[in-house]
């Protein structure tokens, strides 16, 4: 006990030295303390570092007496540890892989019929002349111009939600041509046709029996007649809008194979197909002469 009455414990050793002064060899770091709003935690705060201060230089002061065999290793405050960076990334921070352009021969594959494709079954099918001239795509993007898109009244099992061909976009009075060579078996002039919603049409059966047909055409080439005989790229009418009535004008293309070898003629059965495939594989023509001279088939 002090004259003050205060308690102090001391260590043997510590109190045969006490009366020399103590050295700190490194300088405390410096720590800024925002003050907190409770003014007891202030003073909590300061008798903590103030006990913590003693007690280190009482470890340093204790340390330079004590003979060790130890090194002695200062610390740099300051120091940071490096730390390793991360080689990996994440699976979604990859930039994603740049889209593949897909053809239209690949977007529209050739059909096949017991493994054989149809091209080669019925030849007139290869090296197409598109039907629209001076046409600015192969294929209408829309889907509702697409083979198998919706239409109401017209139940044909082959051709999906009832639309049973292609509808071609063109300017009115653009000049159509015929994609093959073949033989006339249909001409329709009246303008609404005569089930009310074909128009002006013709069908043109070719030569191995594959049947297009051309619909809703404002003209029917002059003079052409059943049974008259047309070739490849050969004009036969322009792109209309009769029996059109919610559409802008456009040509509706339709592609029929026979049901049975060797049928022939405008009453056969036959099975929509899908123009697409053939139509990406077409070449399309330039405006062409309106006059032709046809002749009959046979």
């Amino acid at each position: 006990m002090t004259i003050t009455g205060a308690v102090e414990l001391w260590h043997a050793r510590c109190f045969e030295r006490r009366a020399e002064p103590i050295v700190i060899s490194q300088p405390m770091a410096t720590i800024a303390i925002v003050a907190p709003r409770d003014r007891s935690l202030v003073k909590r705060v300061g008798a903590s570092l103030a006990g913590a201060a003693l007690l280190a230089a009482g470890i340093a002061w204790f340390a330079r007496s004590s003979p060790s065999t130890a090194s002695v290793v200062n610390v740099d405050p300051d120091a940071t540890e490096a730390l390793p960076i991360k080689s990996t990334i994440a699976t979604h921070d990859l930039a994603p892989p740049a889209p593949v352009a897909i053809t239209l021969d690949q977007r529209y594959p050739m059909p096949t019929k017991f493994g054989v494709p149809l091209d080669e079954t019925f030849t007139s099918l290869q090296a197409w002349v598109h039907p629209v001239t001076n046409s600015p795509e192969l294929m209408p993007d829309l889907r509702s111009r697409h083979f198998g898109s919706e239409r109401i009244g017209i139940e044909r099992p082959e051709c999906g939600a009832g639309h049973c061909g292609v509808d071609l976009d063109g300017p009115r009075g653009r000049p159509i041509v015929a994609v093959a060579d073949g033989v006339i078996i249909r001409v329709e002039r009246k303008e609404l046709g005569s089930d009310g919603r074909s128009g002006r049409y013709i069908r043109i059966q070719h030569d191995d029996g594959a049947i297009t047909a051309y619909m809703h055409m404002d003209d029917v080439a002059e003079n052409l007649q059943v049974r008259d005989r047309v070739t490849a790229g050969q004009y036969v009418g322009t792109l209309g809008a009769t029996a059109v009535y919610s559409a802008p004008p456009h040509l509706h293309f339709s592609l029929e194979l026979p049901d049975r070898a060797g049928d022939r003629g405008d009453g056969i059965e036959t099975t929509y197909v899908d123009p697409a495939p053939f139509l990406v594989r077409s070449t399309i023509a330039p405006v062409p002469e309106r006059k032709h001279s046809v002749k009959p088939a046979f």
